[in-house]
């Protein structure tokens, strides 16, 4: 009877782990948003408007689609070169959804294609893009939400993160409204 149970006991673990890897392998639900090079130059068009009406001192609020920001997102990967781990970030797609997003980041890991899906919102803090996670999820498997905030944070206070999160002096605020990104300039 005991070899029996040892068996079962085996046999189960063996079926969890082959089902989390599964769906950590799945793709993601939320559909990828297409990075385009007119995207990049309607976003880069808005934030020097946004320059420009700080200099003159006028209040100005930006209206950024998804489509921008994802495209914008993607440029910046593009630009960072990959630090040669296992997991290398390719790819991001951003969805702004309500006053919150679902961020789709593709992973290379291990020569496997991985996607993390994010949802969350955005705030400033000291001139600092904050995010704020929600939820996460590796392929389709969750991933509790403590052990996540704590990863993140920890990727967050990196002196590097905290350079890229600085935002330009020009920019009193940024938040998600109505699934547009508002980007709001200071007088």
């Amino acid at each position: 009877m005991p070899k029996r149970v040892s068996r079962i006991i085996s046999v189960s673990i063996f079926a969890l782990v082959l089902i989390a890897v599964l769906m950590a392998l799945r793709a993601p639900g939320a559909t990828l948003v297409p990075a385009s090079a007119q995207d990049v130059k309607s976003f880069d068009e808005k934030i020097l408007s946004l320059e420009q009406a700080h200099q003159q001192g006028v209040t100005q609020t930006a209206h950024i689609t998804e489509a921008e920001l994802s495209s914008k997102l993607q440029q910046g990967l593009d630009e960072i070169p990959p630090e040669g781990g296992p997991v290398v970030l390719k790819a991001a797609s951003v969805q702004l959804k309500g006053d919150g997003f679902v961020g789709v980041f593709t992973l290379d890991a291990w020569g496997k294609k991985v996607y993390l899906t994010m949802t969350g919102k955005l705030d400033v803090l000291d001139g600092l893009l904050q995010i704020q996670p929600s939820s996460a999820k590796l392929g389709s498997l969750p991933i509790p939400a403590m052990a996540f905030r704590h990863l993140l944070q920890r990727q967050f206070d990196t002196a590097q993160t905290r350079e890229r999160l600085r935002l330009p002096e020009f920019i009193k605020g940024v938040h998600i409204e109505n699934g547009e990104l508002l980007v709001e300039a200071q007088s």
